[in-house]
């Protein structure tokens, strides 16, 4: 088996020569290239693949969207670079919202200062750009880098980043507090609102249902200290379920990008409809152990189990191989696990360690 049939064996509950093991490796891989340390022949899309097996791990993230999306006239998006500092702007006939990020030269990553979204007139600029969207079809460059990727992986069928409404408000456009704010202040215009953005997308997953991926993935950044589970039930859970039999109809696999805290809200993935739960994140760095997973998961299938961290220096090589060889361990016991990173390897992280996770697999711990 390659790497792709080993990954579609699991997520179709069967059982491969060999458990899988996919890693993302965007963040390094984009850290490498920023300082100036990225090899030639790991630069462009074969360059990318390239870096992916030299180091043994199969490839999933990130492919183009299966869409693209073209805005009525009289929106406007713009963004403009000062130093450390990128100010978004979207312009519309209701208004105008604009967000401010810090770019961290340490973590190479940008941070919002100021988010599109903080008072219930913002949110409805928000909605006013979603509802005057237009959607296409995508499917060839997405065609391409599956192609591309081949046996060694496959690539992914992202959903809007992130999917469900409250996702949206929490990780990109609002944030927690101003989220909180305007649901304290306008519950049921917030409600209404929330609907009608679910609804915004249905065109993005008509296309997505008859699109040649094979396996959907929702990166949702779920995290249980900031969703928790009564949001989740009340909001997320339904639009999940109504999300996943219409892919499933269409005869695709779909995943959920769960990458914090697991305790409140991984037990409540598979009764949405998830195949499979990805970038599971445990202890030491979230909250369930790794011996614990499977009685926290329910029947989901596990994609992860190695977090990010543990790639760094900052923990010892005796650590990471200990954690390494206790998650093979568990995942070959287990039989429904993809091992993968938790959620990506860090700037810092020792490529050697990603070449010891496929080491350990092969059989040379």
């Amino acid at each position: 088996m390659n790497e792709r049939e080993r990954l579609l064996t699991v997520l179709k509950r069967g059982k491969p020569d060999r458990i899988p093991w996919f890693a993302d490796l965007s963040y390094i891989y984009s850290s490498l290239e920023e300082r100036g340390l990225l090899e030639k022949k790991y630069k462009g899309d074969e360059g990318y693949l390239n870096f992916h097996m030299d180091l043994g791990a199969g490839i999933c993230f990130y492919a183009p969207f299966l869409w693209r999306t073209e805005y009525a006239k009289g929106i406007r998006y713009t963004e403009n670079r000062d130093g450390d500092t990128k100010t978004s702007v979207w312009e519309t006939p209701r208004g105008k919202i604009f967000s401010r990020e810090h770019y961290s030269g340490t973590s190479f990553c940008w941070a919002y200062t100021k988010h599109f979204v903080e008072t219930i007139e913002d949110l409805r600029i928000m909605l006013y750009i979603h509802e005057n969207a237009e959607h296409f079809e995508n499917y060839d460059a997405f065609e391409k880098i599956d192609r591309l990727w081949n046996g060694y992986g496959i690539a992914c069928g992202c959903t809007p980043i992130s999917s469900a409404p409250i996702q949206k408000l929490f990780s990109r456009w609002a944030g927690i507090e101003n989220t909180m704010a305007i649901y304290v202040d306008n519950t049921l215009e917030f409600e209404e609102i929330l609907e009608r953005l679910a609804q915004s997308e249905n065109e993005i997953f008509r296309i997505i249902c008859a699109s040649p991926a094979q396996y959907v993935e929702f990166p949702e950044n779920l995290s249980s200290e900031v969703t928790g589970k009564n949001f989740f039930l009340q909001y997320n859970s339904p639009y999940y379920v109504k999300r996943n039999k219409e892919l499933h109809a269409a005869g695709k696999l779909t995943g959920i990008h769960i990458d914090g805290t697991l305790s409140s809200c991984l037990p409540l993935l598979g009764d949405c409809g998830f195949d499979a739960a990805e970038a599971v994140t445990p202890a030491p760095v979230g909250d369930v152990r790794l011996e614990d997973l499977r009685k926290t998961a329910g029947d989901i299938i596990i994609w992860g189990g190695l977090p990010g961290a543990l790639f760094s220096p900052l923990y010892g090589e005796d650590i990471f191989e200990s954690h390494l060889a206790r998650t093979i361990d568990i995942a070959k016991e287990d039989g429904l696990f993809v091992i993968g990173v938790a959620d990506q390897v860090p700037p810092d992280g020792l490529l050697s360690r990603v070449k010891k996770v496929r080491e350990f697999l092969d059989g040379g711990q």
